[in-house]
């Protein structure tokens, strides 16, 4: 009971959501440091180190005496903006670096478009895709522009307009963006047009607009609510993680025709949006062997469900938005972290890990980190 009480303590969410931030990031620089020999790896861990305890160390330091402008925060996110639309341009071609999802979703998307199957057909490297059509959904768009990449320059977009909805301070909003737009995981993903990190930008977007919407009775509107989950559990099976922490409380606490309403609200989309990859199938022999169950895990089944439980039994106690940000981002770092664990056991080489998996905790530990800053904030003008 203690551990969960000092758990609670907004110091201790703070420090813990950063350092995951600080981790991410850090695993990243070091997987992707070591394939170059011009800067010694210890002097870019040093020099990353060091960075991130002077933002931790002198944030309120920021937040209090620092004055941003709306005008300098314009400025800020075009050039951000430009900066990202420019690297989405810089790789011409998936195969020239060996990025796989890159020309893995480019082709599931023909595919889909064109109404055939496409999880039997393995990449360029020999992986099988694992894309849900919530995520195909996500990204068409861009595909039809020409690039894909666009899809995550739009995900930063989205975290950009949440962050203005949820923080009215602009000091606060700058720092939520600063850390999400100076992330290498963020970075890497929209250089190798990736869209790992979309699906849960996407999902943090969601609960943030939910939340201020129908903070009063997140059922109010539990038709929408329910096409609108049925299309999120479609873009990747993980950010189910985050909604049941979010819902599942106020799910059990709503009236029987609200439950009713969303339960339909959610087969209805998540049944279409489903059929669109599985009709095209010719038989269901077949489809169990070739199904995104069995490619989009990152890890033992075993580790997914005790986590899943985990998250189950920790909705119970979620009393408030910021513990939905914090047991996201520690819940995310711990099963990706698991399923890292593994593969070492496993006799993975750290070069070949999948680090980048662990960028799916970042959109909540930045909002979740923002948040408390936030509310020391508005305790230091209430003194």
């Amino acid at each position: 009971m203690n551990a969960i009480k000092y758990l609670k303590n907004d110091n201790v969410m703070k420090l813990v959501m950063f350092f995951i931030y600080f981790t991410v990031n850090l695993l990243f620089i070091i997987k992707y440091g070591v394939r170059q020999d011009k800067i010694p790896i210890s002097f870019l861990v040093a020099f990353f180190s060091f960075i991130h305890i002077l933002i931790y160390k002198y944030d309120k330091f920021f937040v209090n005496e620092l004055k941003i402008t709306k005008t300098f925060l314009s400025l800020f996110l075009g050039v951000v903006l430009s900066v990202f639309i420019f690297l989405c341009h810089v790789i011409d071609s998936p195969y020239k670096v060996n990025i796989d999802r890159w020309q893995t979703i480019e082709y599931c998307l023909k595919d889909w478009l064109n109404g055939d199957f496409f999880y039997d057909k393995p990449n360029f490297i020999g992986q099988m895709p694992s894309y849900l059509p919530g995520q195909l959904l996500a990204a068409v768009g861009f595909y039809l522009m020409g690039n894909v990449g666009y899809l995550q320059v739009a995900a930063f977009i989205l975290f950009v307009v949440a962050a203005f909805r949820f923080f009215s301070n602009n000091n606060i909003r700058f720092i939520t963006i600063f850390l999400l737009t100076v992330s290498l995981s963020f970075i890497y993903e929209v250089l190798c047009k990736s869209d790992f990190i979309s699906s849960f930008i996407l999902t943090i977007a969601f609960i943030i607009f939910w939340y201020k919407k129908f903070s009063y009775n997140y059922f109010a509107k539990p038709l929408l609510l329910g096409v609108i989950l049925g299309i999120l559990c479609l873009t990747r099976s993980l950010v189910i993680i985050p909604l049941i922490l979010f819902l599942l409380n106020p799910f059990f606490n709503a009236d029987n025709s609200e439950k009713l309403k969303a339960i339909i609200g959610f087969l209805i989309s998540f049944s279409v949006l489903l059929a669109t990859v599985i009709l095209p199938v010719e038989s269901f022999k077949y489809l169990k062997e070739y199904n995104p169950l069995r490619t989009q895990g990152q890890g033992n089944g075993y580790i997914m469900v005790f986590f899943l439980v985990v998250t189950v039994i920790i909705s119970k106690h979620v009393k408030n938005i910021q513990q939905v940000f914090f047991y996201s981002a520690m819940i995310y770092f711990l099963l990706i972290g698991s399923f890292l664990i593994e593969s070492v056991l496993n006799g993975i080489a750290y070069n070949n890990l999948g680090i980048t998996y662990l960028a799916a905790s970042l959109p909540f530990s930045i909002m979740g980190y923002s948040y408390i800053t936030s509310k020391n904030l508005k305790e230091k003008f209430h003194k």
